[in-house]
């Protein structure tokens, strides 16, 4: 399966990378629509970002919405065939905040295309991606391109819920 790999500053390449079959808890995903974010340009034009930089070559991107391929075992509210606006977060499952139900607290996020940790956390814009079930949310009723924009149209909600009056 092809992917969009940054290598460096001015240096991505659309390079073959192998497929995976999702395990329990997961489903396989076609990709259908990604946006280009702006840490996506940063990679692109400048290798990075104040001090995170690319270390190793890192597939880009985040905001993405995808087709359901295939159901891991013990996955429910989702179909195959089914469009989904996919969260570029990822929690750990394991810290006290997970354990609690709060995924969004995680102490230990993984976020697609991120060159923060290293090994970096590879990035969403492929042609086929595993993903937890609990970053998949049904977009019925919405184009692809308008579920790719899911996350960061949640970002700027809580930025001016944050922001008060405006």
């Amino acid at each position: 399966m092809r992917a969009i790999v940054a290598h460096g500053a001015k240096d991505v390449r659309i390079e073959e990378r192998p497929e995976e079959a999702p395990g329990a808890g997961e489903v396989r995903l076609r990709l259908v629509r990604g946006g280009i974010c702006g840490s996506d340009l940063h990679y692109y034009n400048h290798g990075g970002f104040g001090a995170v930089r690319l270390r190793e070559p890192m597939v880009l991107g985040h905001e993405v919405s995808a087709i359901v391929e295939e159901l891991g075992e013990g996955v429910e509210g989702l179909k195959v065939g089914g469009l989904v606006a996919v969260s570029p977060s990822r929690p750990c499952r394991t810290c006290r905040f997970c354990q609690e139900g709060l995924h969004n607290q995680c102490l230990n996020m993984r976020f697609y295309g991120s060159a923060m940790p290293f090994p970096h956390i590879q990035g969403a814009f492929r042609e086929v991606l595993v993903a937890d079930a609990l970053q998949c949310v049904p977009a019925d009723g919405l184009s692809a391109g308008e579920a790719a924009m899911a996350e960061p149209l949640a970002v700027t909600l809580h930025a001016t819920r944050r922001a008060g009056d405006l």
